[in-house]
Protein backbone atom coordinates (compact mmCIF):
# COMPACT_ATOMS: atom_id res chain seq x y z
CA UNK A 1 0.00 0.00 0.00
CA UNK A 2 1.16 3.26 -0.99
CA UNK A 3 1.81 5.72 1.83
CA UNK A 4 -0.35 8.33 2.55
CA UNK A 5 0.59 11.85 0.66
CA UNK A 6 0.87 14.73 3.14
CA UNK A 7 -0.92 18.17 2.89
CA UNK A 8 1.43 20.98 2.96
CA UNK A 9 -0.26 24.56 2.79
CA UNK A 10 3.67 26.07 1.62
CA UNK A 11 2.94 28.35 -1.61
CA UNK A 12 -0.98 27.71 -0.90
CA UNK A 13 -2.20 30.17 1.07
CA UNK A 14 -2.79 33.82 0.04
CA UNK A 15 -0.21 36.48 0.28
CA UNK A 16 -2.38 38.91 2.28
CA UNK A 17 -5.54 39.29 4.48
CA UNK A 18 -8.57 40.29 3.41
CA UNK A 19 -12.03 40.90 5.49
CA UNK A 20 -15.54 42.00 4.83
CA UNK A 21 -18.69 43.66 6.56
CA UNK A 22 -22.27 42.11 5.86
CA UNK A 23 -24.81 43.72 7.93
CA UNK A 24 -26.59 40.53 8.65
CA UNK A 25 -24.10 39.22 10.85
CA UNK A 26 -23.20 42.05 12.82
CA UNK A 27 -19.66 41.37 12.57
CA UNK A 28 -16.29 41.32 10.46
CA UNK A 29 -15.09 38.48 9.15
CA UNK A 30 -11.30 38.05 8.38
CA UNK A 31 -9.93 36.06 6.23
CA UNK A 32 -5.97 34.85 7.31
CA UNK A 33 -3.97 32.18 7.82
CA UNK A 34 -2.44 30.55 11.54
CA UNK A 35 0.90 31.95 10.79
CA UNK A 36 0.39 34.97 9.93
CA UNK A 37 -2.17 35.83 12.92
CA UNK A 38 -1.17 32.84 15.92
CA UNK A 39 -3.25 35.32 17.99
CA UNK A 40 -6.81 34.50 15.92
CA UNK A 41 -6.25 31.11 15.23
CA UNK A 42 -5.85 30.03 19.10
CA UNK A 43 -8.76 32.02 19.56
CA UNK A 44 -9.99 30.17 16.83
CA UNK A 45 -9.19 26.62 18.21
CA UNK A 46 -10.62 27.68 21.49
CA UNK A 47 -13.96 28.49 20.03
CA UNK A 48 -13.94 25.08 17.69
CA UNK A 49 -12.96 23.20 20.93
CA UNK A 50 -16.09 24.46 22.83
CA UNK A 51 -18.67 24.09 19.99
CA UNK A 52 -17.65 20.68 18.51
CA UNK A 53 -17.51 19.56 22.83
CA UNK A 54 -21.26 21.27 23.28
CA UNK A 55 -22.26 19.58 19.94
CA UNK A 56 -20.86 15.93 21.37
CA UNK A 57 -18.59 15.62 17.84
CA UNK A 58 -15.20 16.45 19.67
CA UNK A 59 -14.22 13.51 17.62
CA UNK A 60 -14.70 15.36 14.12
CA UNK A 61 -12.67 17.81 15.21
CA UNK A 62 -9.34 16.24 15.30
CA UNK A 63 -7.88 18.56 17.35
CA UNK A 64 -4.48 17.42 17.83
CA UNK A 65 -4.36 17.15 14.30
CA UNK A 66 -5.06 20.53 13.49
CA UNK A 67 -4.01 22.99 16.34
CA UNK A 68 -0.37 23.60 15.17
CA UNK A 69 -1.81 24.76 11.64
CA UNK A 70 0.28 23.08 9.17
CA UNK A 71 -3.18 21.58 6.93
CA UNK A 72 -5.02 25.09 7.75
CA UNK A 73 -4.54 26.97 4.18
CA UNK A 74 -7.15 29.78 5.41
CA UNK A 75 -9.91 30.55 8.18
CA UNK A 76 -12.47 32.78 8.59
CA UNK A 77 -13.32 34.18 11.94
CA UNK A 78 -16.18 36.64 12.74
CA UNK A 79 -15.53 39.51 15.02
CA UNK A 80 -17.83 41.39 17.03
CA UNK A 81 -17.49 45.29 17.66
CA UNK A 82 -16.34 44.06 21.02
CA UNK A 83 -13.77 42.18 19.42
CA UNK A 84 -15.57 38.76 20.61
CA UNK A 85 -14.69 35.66 17.98
CA UNK A 86 -17.89 34.30 17.17
CA UNK A 87 -17.66 31.72 14.50
CA UNK A 88 -15.27 29.79 12.62
CA UNK A 89 -14.77 28.00 9.26
CA UNK A 90 -11.24 27.03 7.83
CA UNK A 91 -9.82 25.81 4.47
CA UNK A 92 -7.10 22.81 3.36
CA UNK A 93 -5.72 22.36 0.01
CA UNK A 94 -5.64 22.99 -2.91
CA UNK A 95 -4.82 19.33 -2.96
CA UNK A 96 -2.67 17.14 -5.20
CA UNK A 97 -4.03 13.92 -4.58
CA UNK A 98 -7.73 12.70 -3.66
CA UNK A 99 -6.45 11.16 -0.40
CA UNK A 100 -5.30 13.70 0.64
CA UNK A 101 -8.77 15.06 1.87
CA UNK A 102 -10.65 14.93 5.09
CA UNK A 103 -13.35 13.64 3.16
CA UNK A 104 -10.85 10.36 2.39
CA UNK A 105 -10.99 9.26 5.74
CA UNK A 106 -14.63 9.59 6.54
CA UNK A 107 -15.58 7.51 3.89
CA UNK A 108 -12.80 5.20 5.11
CA UNK A 109 -15.84 2.44 5.87
CA UNK A 110 -17.54 2.91 2.63
CA UNK A 111 -15.44 1.71 0.04
CA UNK A 112 -17.61 2.39 -2.92
CA UNK A 113 -18.26 5.82 -1.84
CA UNK A 114 -14.95 6.44 -0.75
CA UNK A 115 -13.74 5.03 -4.31
CA UNK A 116 -16.59 7.04 -6.07
CA UNK A 117 -15.51 10.52 -4.10
CA UNK A 118 -11.61 9.79 -4.69
CA UNK A 119 -12.74 10.22 -8.33
CA UNK A 120 -14.64 13.27 -8.48
CA UNK A 121 -11.87 14.45 -6.28
CA UNK A 122 -9.23 13.50 -8.84
CA UNK A 123 -10.96 14.68 -11.76
CA UNK A 124 -11.34 18.51 -10.58
CA UNK A 125 -7.76 18.78 -9.26
CA UNK A 126 -6.06 20.39 -12.18
CA UNK A 127 -9.01 23.39 -11.97
CA UNK A 128 -7.64 23.55 -8.23
CA UNK A 129 -9.86 21.77 -4.92
CA UNK A 130 -10.02 22.88 -1.71
CA UNK A 131 -11.77 21.28 1.85
CA UNK A 132 -14.20 23.19 3.97
CA UNK A 133 -14.02 22.05 7.81
CA UNK A 134 -14.39 22.63 10.95
CA UNK A 135 -17.33 25.41 10.60
CA UNK A 136 -18.51 26.39 13.96
CA UNK A 137 -20.75 29.28 15.46
CA UNK A 138 -20.61 30.11 19.53
CA UNK A 139 -23.70 29.78 21.44
CA UNK A 140 -23.22 33.60 22.76
CA UNK A 141 -23.73 34.64 19.17
CA UNK A 142 -27.42 35.78 18.92
CA UNK A 143 -29.43 34.28 16.59
CA UNK A 144 -29.99 37.40 14.19
CA UNK A 145 -26.54 37.32 13.34
CA UNK A 146 -27.25 34.68 11.15
CA UNK A 147 -23.62 33.30 11.62
CA UNK A 148 -23.76 29.68 10.46
CA UNK A 149 -24.31 31.60 6.32
CA UNK A 150 -21.09 32.81 7.23
CA UNK A 151 -19.55 29.15 7.29
CA UNK A 152 -21.33 28.46 3.93
CA UNK A 153 -20.07 31.40 2.35
CA UNK A 154 -16.50 30.28 3.40
CA UNK A 155 -16.67 27.79 0.70
CA UNK A 156 -17.12 29.50 -2.80
CA UNK A 157 -14.76 32.88 -1.08
CA UNK A 158 -12.37 30.31 0.08
CA UNK A 159 -11.85 29.44 -3.74
CA UNK A 160 -11.47 33.13 -4.57
CA UNK A 161 -8.51 33.28 -1.60
CA UNK A 162 -6.99 30.17 -2.72
CA UNK A 163 -7.10 30.21 -6.42
CA UNK A 164 -9.46 26.92 -6.66
CA UNK A 165 -12.27 26.04 -8.97
CA UNK A 166 -14.10 23.65 -6.38
CA UNK A 167 -14.89 23.66 -2.98
CA UNK A 168 -15.57 20.40 -0.96
CA UNK A 169 -17.27 19.97 1.82
CA UNK A 170 -19.21 17.08 4.40
CA UNK A 171 -22.01 17.65 5.99
CA UNK A 172 -25.18 15.67 7.88
CA UNK A 173 -28.51 15.50 6.35
CA UNK A 174 -29.97 17.93 8.97
CA UNK A 175 -27.58 21.06 8.07
CA UNK A 176 -27.87 20.10 4.25
CA UNK A 177 -29.84 23.03 3.40
CA UNK A 178 -27.30 25.64 5.00
CA UNK A 179 -24.46 24.34 2.23
CA UNK A 180 -27.05 24.29 -0.92
CA UNK A 181 -28.36 27.88 -0.22
CA UNK A 182 -25.10 28.98 -0.55
CA UNK A 183 -24.78 26.90 -3.69
CA UNK A 184 -23.39 23.79 -2.63
CA UNK A 185 -24.82 20.57 -4.51
CA UNK A 186 -24.69 17.12 -3.08
CA UNK A 187 -23.03 14.23 -4.56
CA UNK A 188 -25.56 11.89 -4.76
CA UNK A 189 -23.85 9.23 -6.58
CA UNK A 190 -21.19 9.42 -3.32
CA UNK A 191 -23.35 7.47 -0.69
CA UNK A 192 -23.90 8.94 3.09
CA UNK A 193 -20.80 8.16 5.56
CA UNK A 194 -21.71 7.10 9.12
CA UNK A 195 -19.23 10.03 10.15
CA UNK A 196 -18.37 10.70 13.08
CA UNK A 197 -20.60 8.10 14.07
CA UNK A 198 -23.71 6.31 13.66
CA UNK A 199 -26.22 8.97 14.41
CA UNK A 200 -25.22 10.64 11.62
CA UNK A 201 -25.55 10.18 7.79
CA UNK A 202 -22.90 12.60 6.09
CA UNK A 203 -22.85 13.59 2.71
CA UNK A 204 -20.23 15.08 0.13
CA UNK A 205 -21.30 18.43 -1.47
CA UNK A 206 -19.03 20.66 -4.12
CA UNK A 207 -19.26 24.53 -4.61
CA UNK A 208 -18.16 25.31 -8.28
CA UNK A 209 -17.38 28.90 -8.65
CA UNK A 210 -18.18 28.58 -12.08
CA UNK A 211 -21.71 27.33 -11.38
CA UNK A 212 -22.49 27.86 -7.75
CA UNK A 213 -24.75 31.07 -8.21
CA UNK A 214 -27.32 29.27 -10.47
CA UNK A 215 -28.68 27.18 -7.25
CA UNK A 216 -28.05 29.32 -4.45
CA UNK A 217 -30.44 31.46 -2.68
CA UNK A 218 -30.61 34.44 -4.48
CA UNK A 219 -29.91 36.37 -1.60
CA UNK A 220 -27.11 34.59 -0.44
CA UNK A 221 -25.79 35.13 -4.27
CA UNK A 222 -26.15 39.32 -3.25
CA UNK A 223 -24.54 38.87 -0.16
CA UNK A 224 -21.66 36.59 -1.39
CA UNK A 225 -20.58 38.82 -4.42
CA UNK A 226 -20.61 42.16 -1.89
CA UNK A 227 -17.99 39.68 0.07
CA UNK A 228 -16.36 38.84 -3.03
CA UNK A 229 -15.81 42.28 -3.87
CA UNK A 230 -14.37 43.70 -0.35
CA UNK A 231 -11.92 40.29 -0.21
CA UNK A 232 -10.60 41.86 -3.35
CA UNK A 233 -10.15 45.16 -2.12
CA UNK A 234 -8.37 44.80 1.51
CA UNK A 235 -6.51 41.77 0.79
CA UNK A 236 -4.01 43.42 -0.37
CA UNK A 237 -3.69 45.77 2.03
CA UNK A 238 0.07 45.13 3.89
CA UNK A 239 -1.01 46.71 7.52
CA UNK A 240 -3.35 45.14 9.75
CA UNK A 241 -6.97 47.16 9.64
CA UNK A 242 -8.31 48.41 12.53
CA UNK A 243 -11.21 46.36 12.81
CA UNK A 244 -13.09 46.67 16.01
CA UNK A 245 -13.66 49.77 18.39
CA UNK A 246 -12.24 48.34 21.23
CA UNK A 247 -8.84 47.85 18.51
CA UNK A 248 -9.03 44.02 20.11
CA UNK A 249 -7.97 42.67 16.65
CA UNK A 250 -5.68 45.84 15.95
Amino acid sequence: MSAMPTVSTVGTRPSDRGYYTDSAFGCTIVATDPSDRPDLWERFLDGAHRSYVHHDVFSALDYDVIRDGSTTSLFFCAIDPAGRMLAGARLQGPYSDARQTHADSEWRSHPDGRTRLRRMVNDRLSEGVVELKTGWVDGAAPRTSKLADMIGYAGPLGCLLLDARYALVTAADHVLSMWQDAGAVVALDVEPASYPDDRYRTRALWWDTRSFRDVAAPDHVRRMDNASRQLVRTRAVSERPHLAPSGAIS
